[in-house]
């Protein structure tokens, strides 16, 4: 599905465009004119954590849950989890921070990387850490992906990264692809205006 082709949310319609026209993400460092969408911006990040606003539209979220898209790994987790009655929580944090449910329904579908299993991330993804040796140029997603929402959120903001730990699953909306959200962004856009 073109990312043209995605409802998208009125408080993404203002952030600055790529040349392609897509949004760019609040936390999404720029080198001169271009984006670099494969990394994170630490100021940025640390920014929308502490003010608790959405990594993706730079908008204040409500308290109350918080949604994040994640990969296959923990998406498989969250899902066996769900299914035998266990709580969840994710022990190992990541570098991702948690947004509105119509902007993370959103970049679930407009993002490459976020939409398709065959899809890989592109240059400029390396990170020197062993919080994020797995995210490497040209990784491939892998199946099942999933926009979850939680409870709330915990964060650290350390020395050159910021850390985030979800809490308690509220909705799990599993994907293969995620154009299988389009009816549920179309949904929560429309409640939204309503």
């Amino acid at each position: 599905m073109r990312f043209d082709a995605v409802p998208m949310p009125p408080t993404v319609e203002g952030r600055p465009r790529d040349e392609r026209g897509y949004p760019v993400p609040a936390i999404t460092p720029w080198e001169g004119d271009e984006p670099r969408f494969a990394l994170t911006d630490y100021a940025r990040s640390a920014d929308c954590a502490r003010e608790r606003r959405c990594s993706v539209c730079d908008v204040l979220i409500p308290r109350g849950p918080v949604w994040r898209v994640v990969g296959a790994a923990e998406s498989a987790a969250i899902g066996e989890a769900l299914a035998a009655g266990r709580p969840y929580r994710n022990l190992t944090p990541t570098l991702e921070g948690p947004g509105h449910r119509a902007c993370m329904l959103y970049a679930s579908m407009v993002c490459p990387y976020l939409a398709r299993p065959n899809a890989r991330r592109g240059l400029g993804a390396e990170r020197p850490d062993d919080l994020t040796s797995h995210v490497v140029r040209g990784a491939a997603r892998g199946s099942l992906g999933a926009v979850v929402g939680f409870a709330d959120y915990e964060f650290a903001v350390t020395a050159d990264q910021v850390l985030f730990r979800f809490l308690d699953p509220v909705e799990f909306l599993p994907h293969d692809t995620a154009d299988a959200h389009l009816d549920e962004l179309r949904a929560e856009l429309a409640a939204r205006r309503g």
